[in-house]
């Protein structure tokens, strides 16, 4: 499959070039399996396939997912969620704190949210319950994050003592297991951001990052947007990637001082 033909099937649903463009040797092998499976010798071909089975569609939909992550990836983020955002939402909710990393891919955000929950435990007298959602639209993620199980890339932004405190090695040590007790109380759920609402309303924390305002043309990100938001309390934050922009300008969404991808609702 060629670029020109890897751009006809983005414009079909919607897909950002620039989204894909670094990522596509991937996603075009496995498409290209797909047509070769479905006997589809050109991308009109497939096109129409698609066009006549739903089914079809939902199986596109997992083969046009990036699992591309690492635990604690963006230092300076997680170091702001420590010291400013988590303290900041905990004296206003002492009961629980509702978090959704949206589009968690293999699970590395929810995990490395569940263990900095975790140490902050230590600093802090008594901690609000934690319920974290963590939802994706490709289940065949969904499957692999519950078992978490990691190669070592996927571990090198890690410090030690965490490494040892919440993971161990396999025994052939060639990938990591993420211990039982960051796998407690994690609800993973499979969501569609296009056509789907929050999954329940009122977070205090939602990660948007990576997904749908890279992957997403303008016409489709922001109706999904919209509806991401629905489910974000007054006073929430929500976090994008450092690369992303919000898809519109809103005065209800305020760029937090010292990390200028943490939004706070208003």
């Amino acid at each position: 499959m060629d670029d020109r033909q890897f751009s006809q099937l983005l414009d079909h649903f919607g897909l950002s070039w620039r989204g894909y463009r670094k990522v596509r040797r991937g996603v075009k092998k496995r498409i290209s399996r797909h047509m070769q499976q479905l006997g589809c010798h050109t991308m009109e071909d497939y096109l129409y396939a698609l066009d006549n089975n739903p089914e079809i569609i939902k199986d596109v939909d997992r083969l046009m997912t990036v699992s591309i992550s690492r635990f604690f990836r963006d230092h300076h983020l997680w170091k702001v969620m420590e010291e400013k955002i988590i303290p900041n939402i905990i004296t206003q909710y002492q009961e629980k704190v509702r978090v959704w990393s949206a589009g968690c891919a293999l699970g590395q955000e929810a995990y490395s949210l569940k263990i900095l929950w975790s140490m902050l435990a230590k600093k802090f007298e008594q901690l609000p319950r934690l319920q974290l959602w963590a939802t994706d639209i490709n289940p065949d993620y969904l499957i692999k994050a519950r078992k978490g199980v990691y190669d070592r890339s996927a571990l090198k932004e890690v410090p030690e003592e965490i490494k040892k405190a919440y993971f161990h090695a396999s025994k052939d040590k060639s990938n990591y297991l993420i211990a039982d007790q960051a796998k407690e109380g994690i609800i993973w759920e499979i969501y569609d951001p296009i056509t789907q609402p929050p999954p329940v309303k009122k977070f205090q924390i939602i990660f948007l990052r990576n997904n749908l305002l890279t992957y997403y043309r303008q016409e489709i990100k922001e109706p999904a947007f919209h509806k991401v938001m629905e489910g974000l309390t007054d006073g929430g934050f929500l976090i994008i990637g450092s690369h992303e922009k919000l898809p519109f300008q809103t005065h209800k969404l305020l760029r937090f001082e010292g990390c200028s991808y943490i939004f706070e609702k208003v």
